[in-house]
């Protein structure tokens, strides 16, 4: 008799990315831990059947239901890869057993690539965590997870997988506005949707006093560098549409929680390029200015409502998913992400046990490019090294020499790797 399969739900945040995710725009992300020493795929292999199995959102298969997708549980067994050398390319299901991630290890490289319809960079980030954490356990360290970590032998609670837009969302009157179309990069893209990665490596203390020095936050610094990058690479031309920078935020610092799955809002940056090279420091204040103003709870949260009014609508809820699909493809193609410039998005501090970080060197996160957003930036910082990871489909490398140029004239050092022949 077969075993009858839990099933879910996919999150509000999750049910527009199966539909519009092709090989131009992937929706993966990935999050690397960089260990000291060569990694045992054997012992990767059993510690990553173990953490999935923990990971009950992570432990599914995507499936087309009457009106809506739904994830199903997964019966058969993730299994790690040799990298390939690709970062965050499509991901075709079958030839993944049917998971929604795939793992991948070089050398002393562990990352694991999240289909975006799963979690979030938070969500992420605690499993490759427990997947470290019941590696190194089964190489023989005795660690001690001081609550930092979840064990994949440790109870797993409903608030882990609770959709947290569902719980916020309410009857009021929200206010709708037009948003305008943004300005987008230009250049000669790769073949085969290949995206090129370059990581730096920055002391982040360095890059703290820089930015307090501007009495801006890191991520604030890191913003207005983009956009005076962006405004030196592209010249002194004629801009149709406002430069239009896009960053998520982590809604679980407004609404606590200890939800795995999707939990993020945004905000944007708006520019005008068409105006004369400004100062950095007058570019830190309008983004100051902008953030403060979008980071305001109650208009992410109208946001959210917004999103979960249409899912929730009783006319689009009895709709065939074939006519979804169709319907949902034909706006996204017109409206998704012709709104948006530039992605950049800063994980934050990784906080480990302190018996786990003698065998960790460094973390690398990098999201997903498109056609329409051709560049990206992604932040993480682990134990004192702050790495910036520019993912790119286009071969120019005008943006990256013009960051890199501003961030030495502010005296902050960095060392660079990549993935490509190109060079800065």
């Amino acid at each position: 008799m077969a075993k009858l399969r839990k099933f879910y739900d996919l999150d509000n945040a999750a049910k527009i990315f199966p539909v519009v995710a092709n090989e131009s725009r992937s929706y993966m992300f990935r999050l690397s831990i960089v260990f000291k020493e060569l990694i045992d795929p054997e012992l990767l292999k059993i510690a990553l059947v173990k953490t999935t199995r923990r990971f009950k959102h992570l432990n599914v298969r995507i499936r087309k239901g009457l009106f809506w997708y739904y994830f199903e549980e997964n019966l058969k067994e993730p299994f790690p890869m040799l990298e390939n050398g690709l970062i965050n390319p499509y991901l075709y299901f079958k030839e993944n057993n049917d998971f929604l991630f795939r793992t991948l290890y070089y050398k002393e490289r562990l990352s694991v690539e999240f289909f975006h319809a799963l979690t979030d960079g938070k969500g992420a980030l605690e499993f490759i965590n427990s997947l470290a954490y019941e590696y190194l356990t089964l190489k023989g360290y005795n660690i001690d997870p001081e609550d930092l970590v979840i064990r994949a032998d440790a109870a797993g609670s409903y608030q882990e997988v609770e959709d947290e837009f569902k719980k916020l969302y309410h009857k009021q009157k929200i206010t709708s506005t037009k948003e305008p179309k943004a300005y987008h990069l230009t250049g000669t893209y790769y073949a085969n949707h290949y995206n090129a990665v370059m990581n730096a490596y920055i002391d982040v203390e360095n890059i703290k006093a820089v930015a307090k020095n501007f009495g801006a936050t890191i991520s604030e610094y890191l913003v207005a560098v983009s956009i005076l990058a962006i405004k030196r690479s592209g010249g002194q031309k004629q801009y149709k549409h406002l430069l239009r920078v896009f960053i998520p935020v982590n809604m679980r610092q407004f609404y606590p929680s200890i939800t795995l799955r999707n939990f993020a809002s945004f905000v944007r940056v708006n520019y005008d390029l068409n105006q004369q090279e400004q100062e950095l420091k007058d570019i830190i204040m309008l983004v100051k200015s902008e953030m403060k103003k979008e980071l305001d709870p109650d208009l992410m949260l109208n946001r959210i409502i917004q999103n979960v009014r249409y899912e929730q609508n009783p006319f689009l809820r009895l709709t065939p998913l074939f006519v979804k699909i169709l319907a949902m493809r034909s706006v996204y193609g017109m409206i998704g992400e012709a709104l948006n410039s530039f992605d950049i998005s800063n994980l934050g501090q990784v906080i480990l046990p302190k018996d786990m970080q003698p065998f960790i060197s460094h973390y690398q996160f990098t999201i997903a490019t498109s056609n329409d957003t051709p560049k990206a930036l992604s932040v993480v910082t682990y134990n004192g090294t702050l790495t910036l990871s520019f993912i790119s489909k286009m071969i120019e490398r005008d943006f990256e020499k013009a960051f890199f140029e501003i961030l030495g004239e502010h005296q902050i050092k960095s060392y660079i790797e990549s993935n490509n022949w190109e060079v800065i």
